[in-house]
């Protein structure tokens, strides 16, 4: 891909606009609706910038970095019929791009805040395309940045993205969880990082199913009863109780399929 406009202006895009340029890749211009998100993200990286139609510019390559929500909306914004646009959303269809252009996607595997760096080249990137030509590039462009490509049809892509929502998103919740119990009591959350940090690191050694340790892994139900009675709202009861039960049918289920 010779070049390249990116439709967003978000963390999804800033990211991506920093991995392509550190890559030697042409990012020729950002287009966003809300021209001073557009300004930003393209004078920190000397790049043209726009919020109009009219001044968008001929591209090889048109990567939608937006919302799901807003896919759509932004793939009719594209006027040209002789490129490729994707998006890299984890769950959306190719079929959400509406256009005569060729239609593909290009989704990194991440959670994305601009302040945060991130080595992109530990990123794994998932890509499909329409046609085998588009798809071959869409790759050749990813290996510029990460280390780690795969070629992945829709079904496995919105499974995956299922999947980085259990072990991303849900499992931040609970950070926060545990951070509000901490200051409600009074307690610092940094107390709890040392833990936070080996159950990662532990996931890169063993299996989650080895990994797991605590009362519902060891069906310990006094604690678990009294972890219950301590907790004063009622919808995190009902939270603790059914990861509780999900871990206890997890050991339960696999402990009677081996005495069977």
């Amino acid at each position: 891909m010779r070049s390249v406009v990116i439709l967003g202006a978000g963390n999804v895009a800033f990211h991506l606009t920093r991995a392509l340029l550190q890559n030697t890749i042409n990012v020729r211009q950002i287009f966003n609706r809300t021209l001073s998100r557009a300004e930003e993200l393209g004078e920190s990286h000397n790049i043209s910038f726009t919020n109009k139609i009219s001044e968008l510019e001929k591209a090889d390559l048109y990567i939608i970095a937006a919302s799901d929500a807003a896919v759509e909306e932004l793939s009719h914004y594209i006027p040209f019929d002789d490129c490729l646009v994707v998006h890299t959303s984890g769950s959306l269809k190719t079929d959400v791009l509406k256009g005569d252009y060729r239609k593909g996607v290009f989704y990194p595997l991440q959670t994305f805040t601009k302040r945060k760096n991130l080595r992109y080249e530990e990123i794994p990137f998932f890509v499909e395309a329409d046609n085998k030509e588009d798809e071959d590039a869409l790759y050749a462009l990813a290996d510029k940045i990460s280390n780690e490509v795969h070629r992945v049809d829709t079904t496995k892509r919105q499974k995956l993205h299922m999947s980085a929502v259990w072990v991303g998103n849900f499992v931040n919740h609970l950070y926060y969880l545990g951070n509000k119990l901490c200051e409600e009591n009074d307690l610092p959350f940094d107390v709890l990082k040392p833990l936070i940090e080996e159950t990662a690191l532990k996931v890169q050694d063993m299996s989650p199913y080895d990994a797991q340790t605590g009362p519902a892994r060891r069906n310990d139900e006094i604690i678990i009863q009294k972890h219950l009675e301590i907790l004063e709202d009622s919808r995190l009861q009902q939270l603790y109780q059914l990861l509780t039960d999900s871990i206890q049918r997890t050991y339960h289920d696999q402990l009677q399929a081996k005495v069977k």
